[in-house]
């Protein structure tokens, strides 16, 4: 399978959340690069600027994908809350990202996990998040994008409700043979933390997948940064880093990814580095750590990146 170099402005550039003008002004410094071959970006609610979105994209033949996440948390929104009326108030909101998400030409459209309620309402607050992805698959198909979702840990860091890749998988199934436009988004660290072994969960997501985040964490509870804090990745000159994800292990994870069989319906399958950026970082280095990184792992890997 051919697989694509991607960048996550959305968290690299996180602090520009909310300012469209700065945000899109780093969308054509990256098209200036040349390199990558789709783009992660944040939602635009003026309409004028998804236009000019919409318009550098197709200029430039990119793909790009935005995630809901960042917009859910901040209004302590879930698509697996008990609550009928707050959950039907989630599915207006992200029915309006999806239109501003469509009118940017985004292909993917991503949305998270909700936060996990407890054992006694595991089965209830899966049902529930299933009818809540599937209602959003059904329209983003309409407006002719694919939607993801991202599997996080349980138990460790972000203890949301999916979850163990073997019991997401089989949630899973059956929603995606309903909804062909509906995919896994497969997160590196999130499986580091969820203890089954990242490589295990890779080919038990394979099947699901169009897209993949090589993220650093460091998984021993007694660090102080333990956790997903979307670390740095490891940097020349020795690339070492004081969690799991190493250039080699960023090298498999391409190896195997560009074995699977291309999945229907995805134009790119893509790969990209997940660092978050904070008020006062250079932002920059932030990202030319990332591609530096995603470079090394790709070289490493003898696969071709495509363009």
């Amino acid at each position: 399978m051919k697989l694509y170099p991607s960048v996550q402005l959305l968290e690299i550039f996180k602090p520009y959340l909310h300012d469209e003008k700065r945000m899109i002004g780093v969308l054509q410094k990256i098209v200036e690069m040349n390199f990558y071959r789709n783009v992660e970006l944040p939602a635009f609610p003026t309409k004028e600027h998804r236009e000019t979105v919409r318009r550098i994209l197709r200029d430039n033949d990119l793909t790009a994908a935005t995630y809901t996440t960042p917009y859910l948390d901040e209004r302590q929104m879930s698509l697996c809350d008990l609550n009928d009326r707050r959950r039907a108030e989630t599915l207006r909101f992200l029915k309006m990202q999806a239109d501003f998400a469509a009118e940017c030409g985004y292909t993917t459209f991503g949305v998270p996990s909700g936060p996990y309620p407890g054992d006694e309402f595991h089965d209830e607050a899966m049902a529930v998040q299933a009818d809540t992805l599937a209602r959003i698959a059904k329209y983003t198909a309409l407006l002719g994008m694919n939607c993801s979702i991202e599997p996080l840990d349980r138990h460790a860091s972000k203890k949301m409700l999916i979850g163990p890749m073997d019991e997401v998988v089989r949630w899973f199934k059956p929603l995606r043979k309903a909804h062909p436009n509906l995919f896994l988004h497969w997160d590196s660290a999130h499986e580091q933390l969820g203890g089954l072994g990242i490589f295990n969960t890779l080919d038990m997501a394979a099947p699901y997948l169009s897209q993949i985040h090589l993220c650093d964490c460091i998984d021993d509870p007694a660090h102080p940064c333990f956790g997903d804090l979307h670390m740095e990745p490891a940097q020349a000159p020795d690339w070492t880093t004081e969690g799991f994800l190493t250039v080699e292990t960023g090298a498999e994870i391409i190896r195997r990814a560009a074995e699977f069989d291309a999945p229907e319906g995805v134009r790119r399958f893509w790969i990209s580095v997940e660092t978050l950026g904070h008020k006062g970082d250079n932002l920059w280095h932030k990202e030319r750590a990332a591609r530096e990184f995603l470079t090394r792992c790709w070289e490493e890997s003898g696969v071709e990146m495509s363009r």
